[in-house]
C-alpha cells in the first residue's frame, strides 16, 4: 500500500559475557533495568556496538575460525571439531536448554570450540570484526512453516551481508541443510539472489565430513527428503 508506514525495529543493549559455571559458554543477551525483564534501549536506537576479538573466546586460536548457526545439542559441533583441532568453531543457540547441554558435550570430549548463547545475526552485526570468519555451516534450521511466523527465519538477505562483511577474502564455503522444502526452496532463491554468493553443489552435497546431524539421522530414518547444498563466497 502507498502510505503503509514501516514498523521500525527497536534497537537494545545487547552483552557479551562468559558463563560463570560451565567453561566455554558465552551469553550474547539483553541488558535488563534493574530488577525487570524489561530490556533498555540505546540512544536514538543506534545498534549497539561491542569491542570484541576472537581471541576473547579463544585465546589460543590459530586464526582459522568457522560458526555454526543453530548448533542445537551440539551433535555436530563436537564431532567436527573433535577431527579438526586446528579450526577453532563456535556454535550458536538461542535456545537457553540446548545451548547448556551442547556446552557440556563440548567440555566433555575437550575439542577446540565454544557455545554462543543468543541471537547470531545481532552477534555477527554488533561484535565480529570484517573478514575474520573462514566458514559458516547451517544444518536443519526451525523452518518456521506458519507463514505468520516467516519472519522469524534467519537466512534472508540481510543476514548474507553480515555474512559475506565477515567472511576473509578468498573462496569461502557456506554449508547449508534442512529437510524443509519450502524454506530450502526460499533459502536457495536467497543465495542466487546475492551478490557475491555462488551455489555449487545444489540439494546434492554430502553432509560435511561425512558427519550427520541429530536431526538429519532421525529424518532418514522418518523418510523425509534431505536437502544439502554447498554455497561459495567469494571476494
Amino acid at each position: 500500500m502507498e502510505n503503509e508506514t514501516v514498523k521500525e525495529v527497536p534497537e537494545f543493549y545487547r552483552d557479551l559475557r562468559k558463563d560463570t559455571d560451565v567453561n566455554g559458554l558465552w551469553h550474547f543477551s539483553h541488558r535488563h533495568h534493574p530488577g525487570t525483564r524489561k530490556p533498555v534501549r540505546t540512544p536514538e536506537n543506534k545498534p549497539h556496538r561491542i569491542d570484541f576479538g576472537w581471541n576473547l573466546i579463544f585465546p589460543n586460536h590459530n586464526g582459522t575460525i568457522e560458526i555454526e548457526v543453530g548448533s542445537g545439542r551440539g551433535g555436530f559441533l563436537a564431532e567436527y571439531a573433535a577431527r579438526h583441532p586446528e579450526i577453532s568453531i563456535l556454535g550458536s543457540e538461542w535456545d537457553t536448554t540446548w545451548a547448556y547441554f551442547a556446552a557440556k558435550r563440548l567440555l566433555e570430549k575437550k575439542v577446540p570450540a565454544a557455545m554462543l548463547r543468543g541471537d547470531i545475526f545481532y552477534f555477527l552485526r554488533d561484535c565480529v570484526p570484517s573478514e575474520s570468519v573462514d566458514a559458516f555451516h547451517m544444518y536443519f534450521p526451525d523452518p518456521w512453516p506458519k507463514e505468520r511466523h516467516h519472519k522469524n527465519r534467519l537466512l534472508r538477505p540481510e543476514f548474507l551481508a553480515e555474512v559475506a562483511r565477515v567472511l576473509k577474502p578468498g573462496k569461502r564455503f557456506f554449508y547449508w541443510g534442512t529437510d524443509h522444502a519450502e524454506y530450502n526452496e526460499l533459502a536457495l532463491e536467497t543465495f542466487d539472489a546475492f551478490d557475491g554468493a555462488t551455489v555449487t553443489e545444489r540439494n546434492s552435497a554430502e553432509p560435511t565430513d561425512g558427519i550427520r546431524t541429530n536431526f538429519e539421522k532421525k529424518y532418514i530414518k522418518e523418510g523425509r527428503p534431505i536437502y544439502r547444498s554447498l554455497v561459495i563466497f567469494e571476494k
